[in-house]
């Protein structure tokens, strides 16, 4: 199976190509510039693996919460190239994306309860808490915007996301706490792909059913 991961969500924009068993992956931090990077990573990662654009089965991308113009070009360029090619679409929360990374680094098969909150800008977060274990992923709460106040820090393994550098909240909960976490990092395409690619055919949909999530009125 071939599949094509893309994310323009946050401040990164990077795309991941599956094929056959091997990943192929771009990236950048270019804030306000993911629609001049996304298309020529596409095609750079096309031309790495040899293969055309009509041999993709798939598409998985990046929902959101994020940037309102980020989340739209990711799922407008899915949109895209869902219709051109007619194939079915995976829509991933970002938020759920970091958790499933921050979990594979962890380096266990346990269940851990993993709490993800990144900086959403106006003195607030977007957030949410995962149970995982092995490769089941269970949202705990909603996925939410807050301030940094609101967000439920009880009974968590593991916590990551940029909101634990930013707002003093969290970063106090940070310091006082001594369990692992992550703060500067951004979900990418290559770990949508890693957490959808065993089970994209039972969660894919047409391109029609896909919608971007801001949680914020844009």
């Amino acid at each position: 199976m071939i599949l094509l991961a893309i994310d323009t969500a946050t401040e990164m924009c990077s795309a991941a190509l599956w094929v056959d068993g091997k990943v192929y992956h771009r990236s950048t931090i270019q804030p306000r510039l993911h629609a001049e990077f996304i298309l020529p990573f596409i095609d750079e990662l096309l031309g790495e693996a040899k293969i055309s654009k009509n041999q993709i089965n798939g598409l998985i991308v990046g929902q959101g919460p994020g940037a309102f113009t980020g989340v739209r070009i990711g799922v407008g360029v899915a949109q895209g190239l869902a219709l051109a090619l007619n194939i079915p679409v995976v829509a991933v929360s970002n938020l759920q994306t970091l958790a499933f990374a921050a979990y594979k680094q962890l380096d266990t098969t346990e269940s851990r309860t993993i709490l993800v909150a990144t900086d959403a800008r106006m003195s607030e977060v977007y957030w949410a808490k995962y149970q995982i274990y092995s490769d089941e992923i269970k949202q705990i709460t909603t996925e939410k915007v807050t301030a940094a106040s609101a967000v439920d820090l009880g009974c968590i393994d593991y916590y990551i996301g940029s909101g634990f550098s930013v707002y003093n909240e969290l970063k106090e909960y940070a310091n006082n706490n001594l369990m692992p976490y992550q703060t500067n990092v951004f979900s990418q395409a290559k770990d949508m792909l890693l957490m959808v690619k065993g089970n994209f055919s039972a969660l894919a949909t047409p391109i029609d059913g896909i919608e971007p999530v801001y949680l914020r009125n844009p």
